[in-house]
């Protein structure tokens, strides 16, 4: 049998070494600038040595090597707060596997000026639980530990005369660690075939240290519920949340309404189930809800501002199964065409210490128990892991970068669905609604709504539109807040072009009427009627025609053909002549 030295010499052909034009594709300008050339020179370098690498592993390692997944850095720059981002200083892969706390690292770093060949420890939520590991796998990490020649934290520095392990389990500023081997780009190796060697050697030292702290967390993790596991109960990462009432306060900030219980119980329900789903009114804000309250989450108080933790995917309602969500595989060019939704994945696999939302848009436009299975199911699982439908255990993406089937659904990740019921879209089976927290929105506040309107609304316009929304809510056809914003922008922009009260007429035609339709009924019939001596006048009956001088005639003359419709065949609607 081959042994692993031998296997790498015979490969060191395929990787030609990290020539300079490589490295200083992490020195490009620009945010697309530097990811572009990133994946053009430097990605395929480090795909070569990390198909030398998985060779080699498979034979030093062949009953430990295959628990282990290759994942690539997927983050396309660097997220600075408040909308803010500049290019990306490193790129890399990782080699990890269940229970997700620590792992190896091999990446090219241009703020350094080095390729690094480390340890990582997990960071923040789980760290707490890795410290009893730690402790308790003292004997097997301690002399490998000893012998690695550089460390790193973040947010703090090794204190002299300690040991820098237990500084790390000490301090709780620092948030991870690295620790491992070092070569700058002025090393004359790391331009040559034979550094793949050098580097695979590298990983393979550190490889039984990484087993032996997973080892210990297994049995740790049997005897207690630990969050080193990725497990539901810890889904959410709660502890990096702000207080809830930092997030309603951020929200507020942003100038919409939405009743305080009614955020407590979105906030509380996304930090007990991974699945939300909002169903409600058009117009109500629920599609804007989950984007404010992400950006509250991060602090971004810009509406124009990127937020990298968030994702609005558009259900479409051809939607028949999971590739139309996820991607698919195309045989012909060996390659899998990941959507947004999954590269947003990959992204919150690699970041799994920060909370990452995902808005499914109008999600029963088609039928989400098809095209949601295989996340459902995965929902329902420990190992979360989703059939992509590869041929093998992984693929290429058409973006170069390494694609594992089955992959594993990050438990960082949030799902949201708004939903509308109308006839346009699916009823929700209790398969989903079992996996849900279902929260409604089906009401609005028209005094607060006036009052973070940014700019004054007439006082004849609001007093018509609240006695308008009162008589629509009774019908059972309630307007939200998007229909009131665009009936006040309407009558605002056709000052000098209309009188007031006739494009206040135009707009309750046009907006709000064409809701209103069905078989006779006491509930129709009664807003018709109510909303008739409204426009018409009070003492109009519905049988009488509007007068020339009504106080909305244009509406009362649609309301009357749609009484006169009612009372003929039973039946109205809008649009009937």
């Amino acid at each position: 049998m081959r042994t692993a030295t031998d296997v790498v010499s015979m490969m060191a052909q395929y990787f030609p070494g990290f020539h300079r034009a490589a490295l200083e594709a992490l020195l490009t300008p620009g945010v697309a600038e530097r990811w572009q050339a990133v994946q053009e020179r430097l990605h395929p370098l480090l795909a070569a040595l990390a198909e030398q690498l998985d060779r080699a592993g498979r034979q030093r390692f062949p009953r430990e090597w295959p628990l282990y997944e290759i994942s690539w850095k997927t983050a396309r720059y660097r997220h600075r707060g408040r909308g803010q981002r500049e290019p990306i200083g490193e790129y890399h892969f990782a080699l990890d596997r269940v229970p997700r706390g620590t792992g190896i690292y091999v990446g090219v770093s241009g703020d350094d000026r080095a390729v690094l060949v480390g340890f990582t420890s997990t960071t923040g939520v789980r760290k707490r639980e890795m410290q009893r590991v730690w402790e308790s796998a003292r004997p097997l990490w301690q002399p490998i530990l000893q012998a690695l020649p550089e460390v790193r934290f973040a947010r703090t520095e090794n204190s002299n005369g300690e040991l820098w392990v237990e500084h790390y389990l000490r301090t709780r500023q620092a948030r991870y660690l690295w620790a491992g081997y070092r070569y700058d780009w002025s090393d004359p190796r790391i331009a040559t075939p034979e550094f793949a060697q050098i580097v695979i050697e590298d990983v393979l030292r550190l490889l039984p240290f990484n087993e032996a702290i997973m080892e210990a967390a297994e049995l740790l993790d049997s005897a207690a519920e630990l969050a080193v596991r990725e497990r539901r109960a810890h889904y959410t990462l709660a502890g990096h949340l702000p207080p809830i009432e930092t997030i309603i306060e951020r929200i507020r900030a942003r100038g919409f309404v939405y009743p305080d219980a009614l955020l407590r119980s979105f906030h509380v329900a996304l930090q007990t189930k991974p699945l939300v789903i909002l169903p409600g009114i058009s117009g109500t804000g629920k599609t804007r809800l989950t984007r404010l309250y992400a950006d509250a989450v991060y602090d971004i108080a810009s509406p124009a501002a990127d937020n990298p933790h968030y994702l609005l995917v558009a259900v479409q309602p051809d939607w028949h199964n999971a590739r139309d969500l996820l991607g698919y595989y195309n045989a012909l060019t060996d390659r899998f065409h990941p959507t947004a939704f999954l590269r947003f994945l990959m992204r919150a696999a690699a970041d799994p210490s920060s909370p990452y939302y995902v808005c499914l848009d109008e999600m029963n436009l088609a039928r989400p128990e098809y095209y949601l299975a295989p996340i459902l199911s995965a929902l329902e699982t420990a190992e979360h892991q989703i059939d992509l439908g590869l041929p093998g255990a992984s693929a290429l993406t058409v973006d170069g970068e390494t694609l594992r089937n089955p992959f594993t659904l990050p438990l960082n990740v949030h799902l949201i669905g708004t939903v509308n019921v109308d006839e346009s879209t699916f009823a929700l089976s209790d398969k989903l609604l079992d996996r849900a927290n279902v929260i409604e929105l089906n009401s609005i506040d028209l005094e607060a709504f006036r009052r973070s309107y940014p700019e004054p609304i007439e006082e004849v316009v609001w007093q018509e539109l609240r006695e308008v929304a009162t008589i629509m809510s009774a019908a059972g056809q309630p307007f939200g807040y998007r229909t009131l914003t665009e009936i006040v922008r309407y009558v605002a922009r056709a000052r000098g072009v209309l009188p007031t009260r006739a494009a206040l007429d135009l707009q309750i035609k046009q907006k709000i009427l064409p809701k209103l339709r069905g078989e006779d009924s006491p509930r129709l019939r009664r807003a018709l009627e109510q909303l008739y001596r409204r426009f018409a006048g009070a003492t109009f009956a519905p049988d009488q025609p509007p007068p020339c001088d009504a106080p909305l005639p244009e509406s009362a003359a649609k309301v009357h053909h749609m009484l006169t419709r009612l009372e003929q065949e039973g039946f109205t609607d809008f649009y009937g002549l």
